[in-house]
């Protein structure tokens, strides 16, 4: 490739000042391709993984279901308000997150002016040279502008965008007087309402508030009008959501993700004991309509001859007192294979970023493999601020990832070197390695991955580790391959035919770890428990979407599996299909289960009757 042959970046950058609007996905890509043809089998994966992690950097918004924006586009004429602490007002400070995402998470380019043109001073502390947390936090110095126009605690700053290049907002003072006599419930109501749709959706635990904020800022009625309550307020006050780290969002109910730094911005109010009441007893009256229509469908099935009735409860190994306690064994503290292979479908790194590849070289020992992977992890411990290298290693694996994803924006600022440079501008693409069509299902990687270290770090209970579990799981393993194959054969392309085997090996990890059985051996009452008790306390990063693509993916696999002969009848697999909603309300129920709530012990033991009985 010559020196003067355009990269997909610079093509993207150069089309988004050609859009003023939303435009399909498509026909960006192909526009790329114009400009850079490319031989890969599938031409269009290298540009959209492109956009999907750099995409806001390269000037383009994803607004979902296959449309772009360009973010000058979103941007423009754009207002929300801000309302600082009043600890802030006092240091004449305000924080940066307020202005996020609006001003970047991933570059910070922005003036700040106010409404005579002055512009405002920003100052980016170090945390690691300040012992207050007040001044140690990056943002812009109002103190002076504060004084000027009489700003007091309660008062807001409405913020507006004036020019989106170079990025530039202009602030106005708005006193809270003003601000009570202004109606922005509805607007309020359809922020929050379409924030908890867009996070649900979601399968990943963390997800940056850029990618769920600026898209629908971007396409509101009312986002150059009149600004409601910032968003942040809103997710703080919503307990149907966790803002972590003032920049990721979560619908998790997880104690792993309260590990909020002390420099956090916008903190969650306590909730009072009258309203936590209230929604615990709306709690029991939904778990116990939802367990009258699961008795209703029960029966109803073993009428029908598909199972006989009585309730299988082989993970029912740990009371609701286990899953707060300090072992391993904690609220959704599991993880299966269904995480473990969705993280190595996007790297094979490990969780600071080193590859793992030098490890099969021949050339490269395994002892000085592990020096350098050893020299580089002292050297990020030791550019973390004070304390929190001890913090992590006092956590537990899930808790360390939260703690280390607060940081990881000063730590790829620190410390670039140490994080692997990604081109994807074309060496992907000039090889012909087409990286979604790259099958996880090779025999020989599939047998090595499940006696791989990695299981050593799973519960006892997820895979035993005698030879009999092990060769149990590898036959169910086998099954999924050969299932993995026949959906490429009817013409399913490779990203759903990874997706729907991947999502069969929840089911597979149940048997074999507490029936000692094999797919093959699957049935109602086993397939039932995994559904309705395990899957929703023991899995990592449980979601309603998910259980439901996991139904799906059970009942074509059985299909599959009817069709080859392996098993004379599947029709289990497809009631329990039938049953998706219901699994989804399990999940999305439990989510909304408090951990501190007095009420949790009686909540969890009706939420998972009869398990619990």
């Amino acid at each position: 490739m010559s020196n003067q042959e355009p990269t997909i970046a610079s093509i993207l950058r150069t089309l988004a000042h050609e859009y003023d609007g939303p435009i399909e996905e498509r026909r960006i890509l192909d526009r790329v391709l114009e400009q850079r043809p490319s031989a890969a089998k599938n031409p269009y994966a290298t540009i959209r993984e492109r956009l999907r992690w750099d995409g806001l950097t390269l000037g383009w918004l994803r607004l979902g279901r296959g449309r772009l924006m360009p973010l000058h586009v979103a941007l423009q004429d754009l207002r929300f308000r801000c309302l600082p602490r009043a600890r802030d007002v006092a240091a004449g400070m305000l924080p940066l997150a307020h202005l996020q995402p609006f001003a970047g998470l991933r570059r910070f380019e922005l003036t700040l002016l106010d409404t005579t043109g002055t512009v405002m001073p920003f100052i980016n502390h170090d945390p690691a040279d300040s012992g207050s947390a007040a001044s140690a936090m990056p943002g812009f110095d109002l103190g002076a502008w504060y004084t000027r126009c009489g700003f007091v605690a309660g008062d807001s700053i409405v913020v507006s965008v004036v020019t989106t290049v170079p990025l530039t907002m202009r602030i106005e003072r708005e006193s809270a007087e003003d601000y009570r006599q202004i109606s922005t419930t509805d607007q309020d109501a359809e922020l929050i309402a379409e924030i908890v749709a867009r996070v649900g959706r979601s399968q990943v635990t963390l997800l940056p508030c850029d990618e769920v904020i600026l898209p629908i800022f971007a396409v509101a009625p009312w986002r150059s009008a009149c600004p409601g309550s910032p968003w942040q307020h809103l997710v703080t006050h919503d307990s149907r959501l966790q803002l972590v780290d003032d920049i990721f969002l979560t619908n998790q109910n997880h104690p792993a993700l309260r590990l909020f730094s002390s420099d956090e911005v916008f903190e969650p109010l306590p909730v009072p004991d009258d309203e936590r009441n209230a929604v615990d007893t709306a709690l029991f009256a939904e778990i116990d309509m939802l367990q009258h229509d699961l008795r209703r469908v029960r029966e109803q099935d073993a009428d029908m001859g598909l199972w006989n009735g009585q309730i299988q409860r082989a993970s029912a190994a740990y009371s609701t007192l286990d899953y707060y306690s300090e072992d391993s064994h904690v609220r959704g503290g599991s993880i299966s294979s269904l995480e473990r292979y969705d993280d190595l479908d996007d790297d094979d790194d490990d969780e600071f970023g080193f590859s793992s590849v030098g490890m099969s070289d021949p050339a490269v020992s395994s002892s000085e493999e592990f020096a350098r992977l050893q020299a580089a992890h002292d050297e990020l411990m030791s550019a973390l601020p004070p304390g929190v290298a001890e913090q992590i290693d006092a956590a537990r694996p899930e808790e360390a990832e939260v703690i280390i994803a607060q940081h990881l924006n000063m730590l790829l600022s620190k410390k670039p070197h140490l994080f692997p440079k990604l081109d994807l501008s074309g060496s992907i693409e000039d090889d012909g390695i087409d990286p979604v069509a790259e099958s996880l299902f090779d025999p020989t990687t599939w047998q090595e991955d499940v006696i791989d270290d990695e299981w050593d770090d799973m519960d006892d209970e997820m895979l035993a580790a005698d030879d009999e579990s092990a060769n149990i799981y590898a036959e169910s393993s086998d099954l999924i391959g050969q299932f993995h194959d026949y959906l490429s054969e009817v013409g399913k392309s490779s990203t759903t035919a990874r997706s729907r085997s991947r999502s069969v090996l929840v089911y597979a990890e149940f048997l074999a770890s507490y029936y000692n059985r094999t797919l093959a051996n699957g049935d109602y009452a086993t397939l039932d428990e995994c559904l309705f008790y395990y899957y929703p306390r023991r899995v990592l990063n449980t979601s309603p979407r998910q259980v439901r693509e996991i139904c799906t993916s059970i009942k074509q696999f059985y299909g599959f599996m009817k069709e080859r002969g392996v098993i004379g009848d599947d029709r289990f697999a497809l009631a329990l299909w039938r049953r998706r909603d219901q699994a989804a309300r399990i999940v999305q129920i439990y989510d909304r289960i408090a951990s501190d709530s007095p009420n949790f012990e009686s909540l969890f033991a009706r939420l998972f009757q009869p398990y619990t009985d």
